[in-house]
């Protein structure tokens, strides 16, 4: 899965996720291709959020990739390898981060970035995916949301364009390493950086809110938590962390 053989540097777009959707419509987007904004205005996040960014003081990007050849039951795994991606590419500036699961990153208790991947199938096959990524970069203030940034997690300021590169070398070193059997070791990888694992923590289920503890996370994607004296397993809208 190697990106980046080209990449499109927008000024301004309302999703760059969006943006690759209407090329592939168009047949006008190659696999690997990466668009990158310098400002999004309506970017997506998971559970149907928006992702706001301060225009041209962070990285904004979306990834297009064709012929993925994973099967429907396999899907984590595009999850896994962007996180432990950006995980790396964190960990190459000095930043320590963990993965709080599916897919946002965090340094300590703030949200330093966030992945949408957006899959089409194809009978028991992931035909193509749209992977987007937003990274804060040098934004120093964000209002009420507990975030942060490289800027502030290291208090040095990047270009976001030259990040991107380095997040494009963090994946596809990674993508060559693991595949085919490997991908166990990609998973080992993922929980090795996932965020409250074996910690008791609040969360809120259907049920209202309980002190669980994260024990695992399946092989498509469900989260695995203790809750009493029960083991139960949550997919992406059943369960919220509470701080």
């Amino acid at each position: 899965m190697k990106i980046g053989c080209k990449i499109i540097r927008l000024t301004s777009v309302d999703s760059t996720n969006n943006y690759v959707a209407n090329l592939i419509e168009k047949g006008e987007i190659k696999s690997g291709t990466v668009i990158m904004a310098d400002d999004q205005n309506e970017g997506k996040g998971q559970r149907g959020a928006e992702w706001h960014v301060k225009p041209r003081e962070n990285l904004t990007f979306s990834v297009y990739y064709s012929d993925v050849n994973l099967s429907v039951d396999r899907v984590f795994v595009l999850t896994q390898l962007v996180s432990v991606a950006i995980v790396d590419l964190l960990k190459k500036f000095g930043i320590v981060s963990s993965i709080k699961w599916p897919n946002d990153i965090y340094v300590g208790q703030q949200k330093i970035a966030g992945v949408l991947i957006e899959n089409q199938i194809a009978g028991t096959l992931i035909s193509n995916t749209i992977i987007g990524v937003g990274l804060n970069i040098n934004q120093q203030e964000f209002n009420n949301f507990e975030a942060t940034s490289l800027f502030l997690s290291s208090g040095v300021s990047r270009k976001p364009v030259d990040v991107l590169y380095s997040f494009i070398e963090s994946f596809n070193l990674l993508s060559q390493e693991f595949n085919g059997n490997e991908l166990i070791e990609l998973r080992k990888l993922y929980m090795s950086h996932l965020y409250r694992l074996n910690v008791s923590a609040k969360y809120r289920d259907k049920d209202g809110d309980f002190e669980g503890v994260i024990k695992d996370v399946l092989d498509k994607g469900e989260l695995l938590i203790n809750k009493g004296n029960e083991m139960k397993t949550y997919t992406l809208k059943e369960i919220q962390f509470i701080s």
